[in-house]
């Protein structure tokens, strides 16, 4: 019937803004959407639910950074697509995010089309297509 939900995104930014304008866009698109303004609110997200997407700021309030969430997650063997978002365009960050395991690295501001095609691409069946 096309309103099944196409999956639960875990947004981990302190951006309220930023946050609420991605959840009614992502919404809209018939996601699930669950946030998080800190770290220590992802992990306890985390705790009880299993999420098909993480989009996480690299620069988080409680002194930690979204690659910390991202090496935590990796160490217990947790395969979730993680979506990095950053609004420092270092080069540096972003073979550390990628060296760390994340699936997608985009800068900030980000656009929507941007950030959907890095969601369907963190969706998509890891299998080759033929």
């Amino acid at each position: 019937n096309g309103s099944a939900a196409k999956g639960h995104v875990l947004i981990v930014d302190d951006d309220r803004f930023f946050t609420k304008v991605l959840r009614i866009i992502l919404t809209g698109e018939n996601f699930q959407v669950s946030s998080a303004v800190s770290l220590a609110e992802a992990r306890t997200l985390l705790r009880g639910n299993r999420f098909d997407v993480i989009i996480s700021d690299l620069r988080m309030p409680d002194g930690d950074d979204g690659l910390s969430l991202l090496e935590q997650l990796r160490a217990e063997g947790n395969p979730v697509p993680f979506i990095m978002l950053t609004g420092f365009g270092e080069v540096s960050n972003y073979m550390v995010a990628m060296n760390a395991g994340a699936t997608e690295y985009l800068n900030k501001p980000v656009r929507a089309e941007e950030l959907f095609a890095a969601i369907q691409n963190c969706l998509r069946p890891a299998d080759p297509e033929p």
